[in-house]
């Protein structure tokens, strides 16, 4: 079938699903948002190297969507992320699981002095400058990374004994 005489031919609509077609490395933030394009995928937990001392164990992945829009007048990217992650209980230091759903939304700013601008009017605002060379991969492990317990723990009660070697 011709390119663009089918269904799976998504181009006018900027989607992107990686189990069938490959997701580019970095994307252009500002364009992505004002095209409302969309992206999935997953990524394995073994190459999100920055997360490896926090874990006890580096098997799983992280299912991920980026979508693109407008929301307030202001282009913006919602992230979602979802994962099942073992980490370490800091009380005593075993693997303590710990199921990781996250949805957020990041408003685009198209410099510097336009993001100070928003965070001057709400202080809770998280946003980003746009990104012409945006790596999807550290935009992702950054959502994971922010999204985590501030200390990793079991219940109370739930720890096992340390077991002396």
């Amino acid at each position: 079938m011709p390119p663009g005489t089918g269904n799976f031919d998504t181009r006018a609509l900027q989607l992107y699903d990686s189990p069938f077609m490959s997701v580019p490395s970095e994307i252009d933030t500002l364009r992505f948002a004002l095209n409302a394009s969309r992206l999935s995928g997953a990524i394995e937990l073994r190459d999100m190297t920055r997360l490896h001392d926090l874990l006890s164990s580096q098997v799983g992945v992280v299912r991920w969507w980026i979508e693109g829009g407008v929301e307030a007048g202001r282009p913006v990217l919602r992230l979602g992320i979802d994962a099942q992650l073992s980490l370490i209980c800091q009380r005593c230091l075993g693997p303590c699981s710990h199921s990781l759903h996250s949805e957020t939304a990041l408003p685009i700013a198209r410099d510097e002095a336009e993001l100070r601008q928003w965070e001057s009017e709400d202080p809770l605002l998280d946003g980003l400058v746009a990104e012409p060379h945006q790596s999807v991969h550290d935009l992702i492990e950054d959502e994971v990374l922010l999204s985590l317990p501030v200390i990793a723990m079991h219940d109370e009660g739930a720890c096992q004994p340390v077991q002396a070697h």
